[in-house]
């Protein structure tokens, strides 16, 4: 009987897979590291994609903003920061004249202790380090109809820069199809009418993007990006536990997409089919259910039509930002979810969690979701329209009780960030 290991949180859950059901475990790709990181990430910088030198670009006395990923991400910000601020010291920029801003998107803020380890404690105390504003329109400013008629609100401290440079990692995202790039600027800066245009977009998508070159979300939003301007990228791809594979600089397109083929090196992994049930773990998007139905997204791949999708997550802080986002993914009415995103941004509703909700309802209408988390309740998942068990192993026995003793079960232990590939022949 084998025994599979999958991460919840910073401890590990054994589970064991009756012989006659198992059918595989995905786990990232096997891939050759550099001896390196810092040699990797200074030679990106130094040869960039698409755009002149950072020192070409910058020139003395200039502001700088650097937008950075939050924590929910696994950017290790903290190792970039000291080469890219040398190569900025070498085009004449002073430390006072550059601001950190981290870009939390809808997300919440981040602590101090969560700063200190995303940016490391040495350069907070040099760097001025702010998170992004979201919905103090103080603290924004308009500029103006991008393409497609979006409004956009930006964090003022960022536009008031001369150079805005986006760090970032490239991993399948439910939205753009692979994160990073333009993505820290919409919806990473934007103020909430903005961004919840970025999620009106997903919502209204009818198929999963996770791991897609031609999302039209992230079509339309490389579009926005020249309303506010984002002059340099640094992007890294590298493993759920923060550890750098390859790095990308330049352009926000032109050096995006090379990342995103060395992402599909790492993270798009060749599954021998779809199953009647899959363990999924969202790490290591599991510190809210925000967060954690990306592993819903990639397990989405994996299940049959009516088969049973367990999703195993802590969330530690529970539903996220989105309090009413449970009740609206157990919305069977999709289209009437999106229906009410622009009359909820204008009667004070929450257009993003709709928009969200209506892409994670369309899974859960397609297969049956059993939840295992600390942090959710049972109410949480009912409203949801989810199963919640208190072990995955009282799950898997309900599993298999409904699909039968030759269902077979496929485990994703890093379901945050894995893209399953199965082939139209396998389906």
């Amino acid at each position: 009987m084998p025994r599979v290991s999958i991460p919840y949180g910073k401890r590990q859950i054994a589970i064991d897979i009756p012989d006659a059901n198992f059918c595989e475990v995905l786990y990232p790709n096997a891939v050759e590291f550099p001896a390196d990181e810092s040699v990797e990430i200074r030679w990106a910088i130094e040869n960039p994609i698409g755009t002149p030198d950072l020192e070409e670009l910058a020139f003395p006395g200039c502001r700088v903003a650097i937008l950075c990923d939050d924590i929910s991400r696994p950017t290790p910000t903290d190792r970039i920061l000291p080469i890219l601020l040398d190569k900025l010291h070498r085009a004449g920029v002073s430390d006072d004249r550059i601001v950190i801003i981290m870009a939390l998107g809808s997300h919440r803020p981040m602590t101090a202790a969560e700063i200190d380890k995303k940016v490391g404690r040495q350069i907070r105390e040099r760097i001025a380090v702010f998170n992004s504003e979201f919905r103090d329109k103080t603290r924004l400013v308009e500029l103006g109809i991008a393409p497609g008629g979006v409004r956009v609100w930006a964090d003022k401290r960022a536009v008031a820069a001369d150079i805005r440079i986006g760090l970032g990692s490239i991993v399948p995202h439910p939205a753009v199809g692979w994160s990073g790039g333009a993505k820290i600027i919409y919806p990473g800066i934007t103020g909430e009418e903005t961004v919840a245009t970025f999620h009106l977009q997903h919502g209204r998508v009818p198929w999963n993007m996770w791991g897609s070159d031609k999302s039209p979300v992230r079509q339309d939003m490389e579009r926005w990006v020249d309303t506010v301007g984002l002059h340099f990228i640094v992007n890294v791809v590298c493993t759920p536990r923060g550890r750098i594979y390859k790095a990308v600089a330049g352009h926000y397109i032109k050096a995006h997409r090379a990342g995103v083929e060395y992402a599909k090196h790492l993270f798009g992994v060749k599954a021998r089919g779809r199953v009647e049930i899959a363990i999924v773990s969202s790490y290591p998007a599991d510190w809210d259910f925000w967060q954690a139905g990306k592993g819903l997204v990639s397990g989405d791949f994996l299940v049959k039509d009516g088969g049973t999708l367990i999703l195993v997550t802590p969330c530690p802080e529970g539903v996220g930002p989105h309090p009413d986002f449970m009740r609206l993914v157990g919305r069977d009415d999709i289209e009437g979810l999106l229906d009410q995103t622009k009359s909820a941004l204008h009667a004070g509703g929450d257009p993003l969690a709709v928009s969200v909700a209506a892409a994670t309802a369309r899974i859960r209408k397609r297969v049956r979701v059993a939840l295992v988390s600390e942090g959710l309740s049972s109410r949480d998942a009912t409203e949801a329209g989810f199963i919640k068990f208190s072990s995955v192993e009282l799950a898997l026995v309900d599993a298999l009780a409904s699909h039968g003793p030759s269902a077979r079960i496929s485990v994703l232990p890093y379901g945050g960030e894995v893209y399953p590939m199965v082939s139209a022949q396998q389906q």
